[in-house]
């Protein structure tokens, strides 16, 4: 797997690159290494070389394909180096292990590169995938699977608790299915397209039936995966949202029925036509039909019908196995020990955040939130408990990012910074929503009408968004004067109000003001008509209060 490997030193500057040779295309990756086991993408390459065309029907490798897919590796390796990568490894999947001539490959990899490429095991192979997706996703509380599409094969992880419970390599692969089942991609291609989903089924139901568990969701990677992410976020798009559509596409979530959907829609496509599909990297419109087709038979085999998409895979669990060499005292990096808030607060530095400020507004907005949940839990309804209250958690920190471009409309700044971004252990609904909700922190409130990004989210995300923002409003409000003169507030329910009783050293005028200002929303989700009135400083520590007097929260 190693090629030229220079001896790590732990420096934390120090630079990688691994290179995944995969049966469609080669993808590279060039990254700083981090002593926290994370890392800082500095470059990305991939060259569609088709190394596995024909492998199906001959089992070898086709010399031209071998000849690109070596300079490709080269030229690769040149990039990494300019990087100064002082770590480069490459593997091969399966096209490279399953060629009856790989030996001859690997050698002339080498006679071009100088670097030694080395075959994996479909088992490896699943395994780099799934502790790529363990590293993105919160995988510790839930039965989950992890499917990697690729040219040749596709890997099946099934993973509970965050520990791998089943592996299945299965030889169905994107590009390996449209050589097979020649003419499938076309529209007039009825016959071959039957073929192609009744082999599909025949060796899925053969090696899953003795799956232990019905995962609550699937994580995909692989290029299908991105490719229809990417598809689906662009015909939105067309529907008027645009505003939503991410850069990037990590834990974009797609329902089978649409999944299933746009198979069809692209099937019945000519393929010159298909190449001009927004989302849809024309490299990949041949062999689109036949990823997509083993997509949607994984999902209905399995009884799953959420799909998140992951927009790293093989090459990002490389990365983190070689970090994990670099530095061998770091306990290996997986989301079950990830903080989803510290990811959220990396985020607000990045974007130079008031922090004082922001971390003030979180602390009152959450015992907004508990306080509510305790006293008028009705009032809340399902947007109780600690979902929401995560989401609420992030959207406070991170609710003035947008001073990052400019003071002026900052909080749309911030709905598109936060959309934008890549928050590890959010999903992208999760993002669409604190991004909302970080968006009516101030000035219009939620709206349908007049508001496409809030208008394309479901019906109970749009009533989450509303609630969290009518909390936010008023503990920002609380800070008008970002001096973090109100250190506390108490709510109770009284006659068909909400009192909330301020505690400050000082009356804090313009702080209420701010807040009163900002209770439109938090009367109409709740139904109660917030009243502030302020009850001096906290009592000295020690000192007996009244027992008519509201108690406070102090810890942060």
């Amino acid at each position: 797997m190693c090629v030229s490997d220079a001896a790590g030193n732990g420096s934390p500057n120090l630079r990688l690159a691994a290179i995944d040779v995969g049966t469609n295309s080669l993808r590279l990756i060039v990254a700083e290494a981090l002593p926290d086991g994370s890392y800082r993408v500095l470059d990305d390459e991939k060259a569609v070389t088709r190394l596995g065309k024909g492998l199906a029907r001959t089992g070898r490798l086709d010399p031209k394909s071998m000849e690109e897919s070596a300079i490709a590796i080269a030229r690769m390796k040149g990039i990494a180096e300019g990087y100064g990568a002082r770590m480069i490894r490459a593997i091969g999947t399966c096209a490279v292990r399953e060629a009856s001539n790989r030996d001859e490959f690997c050698r002339l990899v080498q006679s071009r590169s100088g670097l030694v490429l080395q075959p994996i095991s479909a088992d490896q192979e699943a395994r780099l995938a799934f502790l790529s997706a363990a590293s993105a996703f919160d995988l510790s509380g839930a039965g989950v699977g992890v499917v990697d599409v690729g040219g040749g094969s596709t890997e099946i992880v099934l993973a509970s608790g965050g520990v791998v419970e089943r592996v299945w390599t299965l030889p169905l692969g994107a590009v390996r299915l449209t050589e097979q089942f020649e003419g499938c991609h076309l529209p007039s291609g009825d016959r071959a397209y039957q073929r192609l989903r009744r082999s599909i089924r025949r060796v899925l139901k053969k090696a899953l039936r003795d799956a232990p568990f019905v995962p609550q969701f699937i994580i995909g990677t692989g290029g299908t995966f991105t490719a229809l992410a990417g598809v689906s976020a662009h015909r939105g798009e067309r529907a008027g949202f645009g505003d939503v559509l991410p850069f990037q596409v990590r834990g974009y979530e797609m329902q089978r029925s649409e999944v299933k959907h746009l198979l069809e829609f692209m099937r019945q496509t000519p393929p010159r036509a298909r190449t001009r599909i927004p989302g849809l990297s024309p490299d990949r419109a041949e062999i689109i039909v036949a990823g997509a087709a083993i997509v949607e038979a994984v999902l209905k085999r399995l009884g799953v019908n959420s799909l998140r998409v992951h927009d790293r895979g093989i090459r990002d669990g490389l990365l983190l196995t070689m970090i994990a060499e670099v530095f061998p005292r770091l306990e290996q990096r997986t989301q079950s020990t990830l903080d989803r808030m510290r990811s959220a607060r990396q985020f607000a530095l990045a974007c130079r955040y008031e922090e004082r400020h922001s971390e003030h507004v979180c602390r009152l907005a959450l015992d907004l939130f508990d306080q509510l949940e305790r006293e008028h839990p009705e009032a809340l309804g399902p947007c109780a408990g600690p979902a929401a209250r995560d989401l609420l958690k992030a959207a406070a920190i991170l609710h003035d990012v947008g001073y990052f471009i400019n003071y002026s409309k900052h909080h749309k700044h911030s709905y598109h910074l936060i959309v934008h971004s890549d928050l590890h252990g959010f999903t992208h609904r999760e993002r669409q929503i604190i991004a909302n909700v970080a968006r009516y922190h101030r000035r219009s409130e939620p709206d349908r009408d007049r508001h496409p990004a809030f208008a394309s989210l479901d019906k109970p995300d749009r009533r989450l968004v509303r609630t969290l923002s009518a909390l936010l409003r008023i503990a920002d409000g609380l800070d008008r004067t970002h001096t973090q003169s109100v250190t506390a507030v108490r709510l109770r329910v009284i006659d068909g109000d909400a009192m909330l009783y301020v505690q400050a050293s000082e009356l804090p005028e313009v702080d209420i003001w701010g807040a009163e200002r900002k209770g439109g929303l938090f009367k109409r989700c709740f139904g109660l008509a917030p009243r502030f009135q302020w009850v001096g400083p906290a009592p000295e520590p020690g000192l007996a209060s009244d027992a008519n007097e509201p108690a406070f929260r102090t810890e942060a």
